[in-house]
C-alpha cells in the first residue's frame, strides 16, 4: 500500500510538471499572458467551456482562508464571516444610537456587501440550508437597518426644524412639520419591529449575541416615540372614529352599507371631515362627515376575495387640520355576483403594428360595472388591460405586438382577477390575425485576433422596427452567438471566433436568423462573408495560450486539493472521493459520460436547481443563472459529446443529439439567458433567474418555483 501511494504520487507530480512545462512553453519569454489576452479569455462567450460554481476573485482576508477546503474548514470560515458581518451591524446600531448616522450607513455600505458575497460563496461550498438562510437574513438585516437609519436620521432633521418652526412662532410650519414627524414615528415604529425580528432570526440561526442591537433600536425607538408623543400633544386633538355595518352579509348587488360618526376628544361631532372606506388596496370610497359628525358610506366589492372580510374605516386629516387620524375596522362576508361582459365592436383582421380593438360593456342585473379591469387578450397572449367607466362601458385600442401567433383567431375580453365577488364569463369575437413580411440586415467589422463586431436591423417590409426579438448567428452551421433587437430594431454582437470556425483563407460567412414561428411576423434569414483577422504574435495564438493557460492552472489546483486531502484524510476511499467530485461538477463537460435518464444525472441536476434557487433567494440571481445552467449541463451530460464545451456548442450538440423540439427550445432559452448573464454589462434581474430555473427545473424534471 505505501508503495502504491508514493507511486500515485510521483504520477500526480509528474503531471504537475507536464502543467508546469506545458504553461511556460506557451506562454510569451515573460511568462504570462497579455492583459489583452486575458481580458478576451475571461469576457469572450466562446472562450468559456464550463460554468463556475461561484464568482469569487477576492481573498478573504483572515488567518489563511486559502487553507479552507475540508467541510470542516469551510464551516469556520463561515462563521468567521458571519461573526465580521455581525459585528458590523452592531457597530452600525451604535452610531444610530449616539446619532452618527451617517456612519452608521457607511458601514453597511460595499464593504458589507463585498463580505456579504463572501459568505455566499462559502455557504455554497456548504452542507445544508441554514447558512442560505442565515445569508438571506443577512442581506434583509443590512437593507432594513439603513431604511431604518434613514428613517430615524429624517425624523431628527424635521424635528429640528419644528422646534425651530415653534421658537418662531410659525404655527402653520410646525403643524405641517408635525403633521410629517407623526407619518414617519409609525413608520420608524413598523421599522423597528421588523429589524429586531431579523436580529432575532439572526442569533437563533448563528449563535451570535444580538442582544445589545435589540437593545440600542429598542432605545432609539422609544426616545422618537416620546418625542413624538410630546409633539402629538402640543400640536394635535385626538379624534374617536366609530363604524357600524347594516348587514354582515355583502356582494356586487348588496354592497357594503357603512354608517358612523367622528368626534373630538369632547364627543364634540366633527362636520366636513373627510371619511374614507377601503375595499381593496386600490379601491376606496370617501364622503365627508355631516355637522354633527355623522357618516354613510357606500362600497361594492368587485375584486375583494370571497369569505370573511375585514374593511378598514379612516379618517384623513389634511396636513395643516388640528385633529389626529383615526380609524376603525368593520366585518362583513362577501359572496360571488355573476356579471356578463359584452363586446358590441372589435377589429375583424390585423397585423403586426396594426391596432386591434374591443368596446363593450359589463353588467350584472340592473347595475352597471364601472371601475373594474378587465384584460384584453388575442389568442393566448395577453396584449392589455383597461378598466370600464361609469356606466360600465370600456373601450381598448393598441398596436397588436409581434409575440402574437398568426393562428391566433379570437379577442377576449375577461375579467383579470380569480375568486373574487364578481365573476364573469370570457366574451370573445373573431379575430384574423395576418402575416408581416420582415427583412433581416447584417453587416461586420472585423478587429483582431479572430474578434468581430456584427449588428443589424430587423424590420417589416414597410420599415417598422420589429423590437425585443431574438436574432441568431452561426458561423458553418455553428451557433456563435445569440442577442435580442432594441426598441429600434436594431441588434449588436462582438464575438471571438475559434480557429476551427475560420477558414485557411482566413474569411468566414456569418448567417443572421430570426424565427418567426409562433409570432405574428415572419422567419427571416441573412448572410454576410468577409474576411477575418488571425493573430500574429507567438507561436499560438490567445485563444490557445489562454486555454492552455487554464488548464494549467486547473491542474495545479487539482493537485493542490489533492495533496491537501491526503494531509487533511491521510487517506480514504477513491471511489468516494471520485462519486463527490462528480456530483458538484459544473457542467456536462465534468462529468462522465452516462445514460441521459439515469437517476444520477437528475440528481446531480437536482443539486444544482437547489443551489440556484438558494442564490436567488439570497439575491445573488447572477450566480442563480449559473446554477441553473449548470443543472441543464448537467442532465443531458449522457447524451451530449464530451466535445461540446462552449455554451452554444453544447446547444448545438443537443440539437443534433435528437431530443424533442420544445426541450431542445427550453435549452436554447437558458442558454441564451445564461450568455447574457454571464458576459453582458446589466445585472441579472430576479425575474432572469426565476425564469432560468423555471426551465432548468422543466428540463430536469421538477415543477418551477416562481416567487
Amino acid at each position: 500500500m505505501a508503495h502504491d501511494t508514493i507511486d500515485v504520487s510521483r504520477s500526480i507530480a509528474a503531471l504537475g510538471l507536464f502543467a508546469l512545462l506545458l504553461v511556460a512553453t506557451v506562454l510569451p519569454a515573460q511568462a504570462a499572458v497579455s492583459a489583452t489576452d486575458a481580458a478576451q479569455f475571461t469576457s469572450t462567450p466562446e472562450r468559456v467551456g464550463t460554468v463556475p460554481l461561484a464568482r469569487n476573485n477576492t481573498t478573504v482576508h483572515h488567518e489563511d482562508p486559502d487553507d479552507a477546503r475540508s467541510e470542516k474548514d469551510m464551516s469556520k470560515l463561515e462563521r468567521w464571516l458571519a461573526g465580521r458581518l455581525s459585528s458590523r451591524l452592531g457597530g452600525s446600531t451604535l452610531n444610530i444610537e449616539q446619532g452618527q448616522y451617517d456612519k452608521a450607513q457607511s458601514v453597511l455600505g460595499n464593504d458589507y456587501n463585498d463580505m456579504l458575497d463572501k459568505y455566499v460563496d462559502v455557504a455554497g461550498e456548504t452542507e445544508g440550508t441554514d447558512d442560505d438562510r442565515t445569508a438571506k437574513n443577512l442581506r434583509k438585516t443590512k437593507e432594513t437597518q439603513r431604511h431604518y437609519v434613514s428613517r430615524v436620521q429624517r425624523y431628527q432633521t424635521l424635528y429640528d426644524r419644528y422646534q425651530t418652526a415653534k421658537r418662531n412662532g410659525n404655527d402653520a410650519k410646525a403643524r405641517k412639520l408635525a403633521r410629517r414627524l407623526e407619518r414617519l414615528q409609525k413608520d420608524i415604529n413598523g421599522t423597528s419591529g421588523n429589524l429586531t425580528s431579523h436580529y432575532d432570526r439572526l442569533s437563533n440561526g448563528t449563535n451570535i449575541d444580538t442582544s445589545n442591537e435589540t437593545r440600542q433600536i429598542r432605545n432609539v425607538t422609544r426616545s422618537i416615540s416620546a418625542k413624538q408623543a410630546e409633539v402629538r400633544e402640543s400640536e394635535f386633538v385626538t379624534t374617536n372614529l366609530t363604524a357600524t355595518v347594516n348587514s354582515t352579509n355583502v356582494s356586487f348587488l348588496d354592497p357594503l352599507r357603512v354608517s358612523g360618526r367622528l368626534t373630538g376628544e369632547n364627543g364634540t361631532g366633527l362636520g366636513n371631515r373627510s371619511i374614507v372606506l377601503r375595499l381593496s388596496e386600490n379601491r376606496s370610497v370617501r364622503v365627508r362627515t355631516a355637522a354633527n359628525g355623522t357618516f354613510s358610506l357606500v362600497g361594492r366589492p368587485a375584486v375583494v376575495a370571497v369569505g370573511n372580510r375585514s374593511f378598514r374605516v379612516a379618517y384623513d386629516p389634511a396636513n395643516l387640520s388640528a385633529y389626529l387620524g383615526s380609524n376603525t375596522t368593520v366585518q362583513a362576508t362577501v359572496s360571488k355576483t355573476t356579471s356578463s361582459i359584452r363586446i358590441s365592436n372589435h377589429t375583424n383582421r390585423t397585423r403586426y403594428n396594426d391596432t386591434v380593438s374591443v368596446s363593450g360593456r359589463v353588467t350584472t342585473g340592473w347595475v352597471n360595472v364601472s371601475d373594474v379591469p378587465l384584460a384584453v387578450y388575442v389568442g393566448r397572449t395577453r396584449v392589455g388591460t383597461t378598466h370600464t367607466g361609469p356606466s360600465g362601458s370600456y373601450s381598448f385600442s393598441t398596436p397588436l405586438p409581434v409575440d402574437v401567433p398568426t393562428r391566433a383567431k379570437k379577442v377576449r375580453v375577461s375579467l383579470p382577477f380569480e375568486n373574487g365577488a364578481l365573476t364573469a364569463s370570457n366574451a370573445t369575437a373573431p379575430l384574423t390575425v395576418g402575416h408581416t413580411a420582415t427583412n433581416l440586415t447584417l453587416s461586420g467589422t472585423p478587429g483582431e485576433g479572430r474578434s468581430v463586431d456584427l449588428s443589424g436591423r430587423l424590420e417589416t417590409a414597410d420599415g417598422a422596427a420589429v423590437a425585443g426579438q431574438r436574432v441568431r448567428i452561426f458561423t458553418n452551421g455553428t451557433q456563435v452567438a445569440s442577442t435580442r433587437t432594441n426598441e429600434n430594431g436594431t441588434y449588436r454582437v462582438s464575438l471571438v471566433l475559434p480557429p476551427s470556425l475560420v477558414s485557411a483563407e482566413g474569411k468566414t460567412t456569418f448567417v443572421a436568423r430570426f424565427d418567426g414561428r409562433m409570432k405574428s411576423v415572419e422567419s427571416a434569414r441573412t448572410s454576410k462573408r468577409f474576411a477575418v483577422s488571425t493573430p500574429e504574435s507567438g507561436p499560438l495564438d490567445s485563444t490557445t495560450r489562454a486555454w492552455l493557460v487554464s488548464l494549467g492552472v486547473a491542474t495545479l489546483l487539482t493537485l493542490g486539493g489533492f495533496f491537501l486531502w491526503r494531509s487533511d484524510i491521510g487517506g480514504g476511499d477513491d471511489a468516494d472521493e471520485r462519486d463527490d467530485v462528480n456530483e458538484h461538477a459544473p457542467d456536462g463537460d465534468s462529468v462522465p459520460v452516462a445514460d441521459d435518464s439515469t437517476p444520477d444525472a437528475v440528481v446531480s441536476a437536482r443539486t444544482f436547481l437547489d443551489r440556484a434557487r438558494s442564490a436567488r433567494d439570497a439575491g445573488e440571481f447572477e450566480t442563480a443563472v449559473e446554477m441553473g445552467y449548470a443543472a441543464t449541463r448537467n442532465r443531458f451530460s449522457g447524451a451530449i459529446p464530451s466535445a461540446a464545451s462552449t455554451h452554444w456548442e453544447f446547444y448545438n450538440a443537443c440539437r443534433e443529439a435528437g431530443l424533442g423540439d420544445e426541450t431542445v427550445s427550453t435549452i436554447g432559452d437558458v442558454t441564451e439567458r445564461y450568455e447574457r448573464a454571464a458576459f453582458a454589462a446589466n445585472r441579472v434581474s430576479r425575474e432572469t433567474a426565476t425564469a432560468v430555473i423555471d426551465a432548468a427545473s422543466s428540463l430536469v424534471g421538477e415543477e418551477g418555483v416562481t416567487e
